[in-house]
């Protein structure tokens, strides 16, 4: 990370200046290294300084951070889904779910599966980050050809023997060839990248003109964020190298040649509690095992959702 005086550095999102915003430690592990983030004066991103190298970074990473089990049967969408899919996304081939479903298909959309993708027919996609291929499964068996790239060869392999297509290293690496794909989703991914504008622009390059990218990641104006401050569960010290806002986000997509298309947040009880058990230290039962603690966690997980101030941003963009 390269230094700019008055102990500010280089925000690695848009370039201007930081300054301290917190210091935390690997709570998920229970380990005492500090490391410290700074907050972008611009778009308020955080990120981690000094930015560690490839094999420090990898060294975050414990042999039991993932668990990539086999894929199990493929489980058919519901029929309020499957409803959504076909009179709201684009999904015409998919058979006609039952009347019922046809009628309440509007008010279903308008609250839930707001995540989903509008179908290109024989659409080309790719899933940056695959893990175990679940989701390159799912958008198959929804018409789309769908392939994947993953730094994890246990996860490489367990894609690999359910029959998935998955090139085993970085995007980079891969060399797809330019505007060859009509979709790449990269979820839960770009906050654990050191340089996300270079990850962006090789996103930008492999997508057609019109093509869009959806991206997953931590919320860090969150009111969970607020709340919690360092000790917020999505935090994920010291594996979240840099955390996004909707607004820092669109600004590196930007940038790249993105418009903005849609976004949103969600919350959820697990990572209240997640953060909650943090606060108190417990090491026990985890608060979200616990049923009272969890009906006390869904209001706030509702409003912070409905005030589109969720843990979580999602968001899809076209490029240009």
């Amino acid at each position: 990370m390269k230094s700019i005086g008055n102990n500010m550095t280089i925000c690695p999102v848009c370039g201007a200046g930081g300054t301290f915003s917190f210091e935390s430690r690997d709570m998920m592990y229970d380990k005492q290294e500090a490391h410290c983030y700074h907050v972008c004066r611009n778009c308020r991103s955080e990120y981690q300084t000094p930015m560690p190298n490839a094999a420090r970074i990898a060294s975050f990473y414990p042999d039991d951070y993932d668990q990539y089990v086999p894929l199990g049967e493929l489980n058919r969408p519901s029929h309020a889904k499957t409803a959504v899919l076909k009179y709201h996304y684009g999904y015409v081939h998919l058979p006609a779910p039952p009347f019922p479903y046809r009628l309440i298909s509007r008010a279903v959309a308008a609250v839930r599966y707001k995540d989903e993708l509008p179908y290109i027919a024989a659409g080309r996609a790719l899933d940056i980050g695959c893990g175990n291929g679940r989701f390159i499964r799912n958008m198959n068996a929804l018409g789309w050809n769908c392939e994947g790239v993953e730094f994890n060869l246990t996860a490489v392999n367990v894609c690999r023997q359910a029959g998935l297509k998955v090139f085993h290293g970085d995007l980079h690496q891969a060399k797809y060839e330019s505007a060859s794909f009509d979709l790449v989703t990269a979820r839960h991914l770009i906050e654990h990248v050191p340089e996300p504008d270079a990850l962006v622009a090789e996103i930008s390059r492999i997508l057609k003109p019109g093509g869009q990218v959806a991206i997953e990641t931590p919320n860090n104006c969150s009111w969970g964020r607020k709340m919690f401050g360092r000790r917020w569960f999505a935090n994920e010290v010291p594996r979240h190298l840099v955390l996004f806002n909707t607004a820092s986000l669109t600004r590196l997509l930007n940038h790249h040649g993105f418009r903005l298309r849609q976004h949103q947040t969600s919350a959820s009880p697990k990572i209240i509690l997640n953060s909650w058990d943090y606060v108190i230290g417990n090491r026990g039962v985890p608060s979200r095992k616990k049923k009272l603690r969890r009906i006390l966690a869904r209001p706030i997980s509702f409003w912070a959702a409905l005030f589109n101030k969720g843990d979580i941003l999602f968001a899809v963009y076209e490029k240009t």
